[in-house]
């Protein structure tokens, strides 16, 4: 267990809820031993932290998981399960593409990412995404050598575009929009200016079932990625996977990010489902990008 997180194990001021996501914490940690934690933080009594899965420092790719609103710690569990999984595949398909990189996935889990009522807003993404800045810039000085590549789902890729608007961007070359709540229109321009001097390379999809994203929308970052000029498009839809010649996935029902099954016994296959059209694209493009030659 790492110096931060007995520290903050031995706080006596901790409340039941925040022992309970420390906890998840020391057993993601304990159950995967390439797993490291990389920032731990209190809030108001609320934690916050940043778990890598892989090696950081050595890194050829860093894939940066973000997720959206009401998810904190308590969440982690699955959501780490799922960076886990996304580093194997992108080794992986690495290997099947006949090249050699190594990868490292960072869950970040480093803002208050507000409810949905607050969503409709910037101020939650606008924060985050100063934050994250901090991470990025800490990751590129550790491995200077390393390509950086962000996942944003549903309200992160609000952040995301906030993120680009405070110039916290610039050690990121290819990032996803997955379900999105949104940009405002001076992040829009901002990324589509990136994409236009060849710095950025924007990836969008949202599934045609998926009934919450485009409520996001309706508040003050009313941009659709998928509509930025450069922007590169992608099914979520089910059929086949742009760049993979035979290869089809299924279609995403719904907002979520992972699979969930009702009390009916039937499953709606989430964003990151292993066997979803959406997440084999997210693979063979993050592993496209850790063996491009660098120019």
């Amino acid at each position: 267990m790492s110096d931060l997180l007995a520290e903050a194990l031995a706080r006596t001021d901790l409340t039941d809820d925040a022992r309970h996501k420390l906890g998840n914490v020391e057993r993601v940690l304990g159950d995967d031993p390439q797993a490291h934690l990389l920032s731990l933080f209190f809030l108001d009594g609320e934690p916050y932290a940043s778990i890598g899965f892989g090696d950081v420092t050595t890194a050829d790719l860093i894939v940066v998981v973000l997720h959206g609103i009401d998810t904190d710690l308590g969440q982690l569990p699955p959501w780490a399960e799922t960076s886990q999984r996304l580093c194997g595949d992108v080794i992986r398909a690495i290997t099947l593409r006949g090249g050699t990189a190594s990868v490292a996935v960072v869950l970040w889990f480093g803002y208050d990412t507000g409810s949905h009522v607050t969503a409709l807003a910037t101020a939650h993404a606008t924060i985050g995404a100063a934050r994250l800045a901090v991470e990025l810039e800490r990751l590129a000085q550790h491995d200077t050598a390393a390509r950086i590549a962000l996942v944003a789902y549903s309200y992160s890729s609000t952040l995301l575009g906030e993120l680009v608007v405070l110039d916290g961007a610039g050690h990121v070359s290819e990032a996803f929009s997955i379900a999105s709540a949104g940009m405002t229109h001076m992040a829009a321009d901002a990324v589509e200016s990136r994409i236009a001097d060849g710095s950025l390379a924007l990836h969008a999809t949202e599934s045609a079932t998926d009934g919450v994203a485009h409520l996001g929308r309706f508040g003050q970052h009313p941009i659709d990625p998928r509509d930025i000029d450069g922007a590169i498009v992608y099914s979520s839809d089910g059929g086949a996977v742009d760049g993979l010649d035979g290869v089809t996935g299924e279609a995403t029902q719904g907002h979520s990010s992972q699979s969930e099954t009702d009390d009916d016994g039937v499953t709606r296959r989430g964003y990151f489902d292993p066997e979803a059209q959406a997440y084999l694209y997210l693979v063979d493009r993050l592993a496209a990008l850790a063996v491009r030659p660098r120019t």
